[in-house]
């Protein structure tokens, strides 16, 4: 009955910090999982049964999985950034430092992976940072244009052969695209997207 109720009955968004961080988590999750395990099964086909029970295969994909939820976990971000732009202080700077604090929360929610148990992920960090100092200065993008980037890295980390990677370019950037479209309804019935401004916003005030 509880479970019924639950699909009858609007359930209150969620607006806390923690809560938005596990949303962008849970989030990058799904769209990483989903868009690698859906291109790769498409891709081998009649084959993919037994590729996917062969251990190379599987540490492959497993790294491919990783490597994709990082930068899914940057577009989900920049995506909440471009939703919620209008209520944030125009202070470039500040927003980069809060929005580059909760990615680290994102990645340090997850226990490493394998593959990168002795470097971590600072390059990844990094490789944020210098994308925020550039998106917080840009026109806002839209969610579909921002996805290309997690369609690149999971095509870059896909186990597949370099010619098959450049022409299922297009596809996997569609793929992705739908995928993070459809996903952003999900979070905006979720999360209270002005609270969390207004929690950004506060983040964003000098220390004092």
């Amino acid at each position: 009955m509880l479970e019924l109720f639950g699909t009858i009955l609007p359930r209150k968004k969620k607006a806390d910090w923690a809560s938005a961080v596990e949303a962008i988590r849970a989030g990058a999750a799904f769209l990483a999982q989903g868009s690698s395990y859906s291109y790769l099964r498409a891709r081998t086909l009649l084959a993919g049964p037994r590729l996917f029970q062969d251990a190379g295969f599987g540490f492959a994909l497993q790294i491919c999985k990783w490597e994709t939820f990082a930068v899914a976990a940057q577009d989900l971000i920049l995506i909440i950034e471009t939703e919620i732009r209008q209520l944030l202080p125009a202070d470039p700077g500040s927003k980069a430092r809060v929005l580059a604090g909760m990615y680290r929360e994102v990645l340090e929610s997850e226990q490493l992976p394998e593959h990168r148990a002795d470097r971590g992920w600072a390059d990844a960090i990094a490789e944020f940072d210098a994308r925020l100092e550039r998106f917080m200065r840009e026109p806002p993008q839209t969610a579909d244009a921002i996805s290309e980037a997690t369609a690149s890295r999971l095509l870059q980390h896909a186990p597949i052969d370099d010619l098959v990677r450049e022409a299922d370019r297009t596809m996997v950037v569609n793929n992705v695209a739908f995928r993070t479209i459809d996903h952003l309804s999900t979070l905006r019935r979720k999360l209270d997207l002005p609270v969390i401004a207004a929690e950004i916003a506060r983040r964003m005030e000098p220390a004092g």
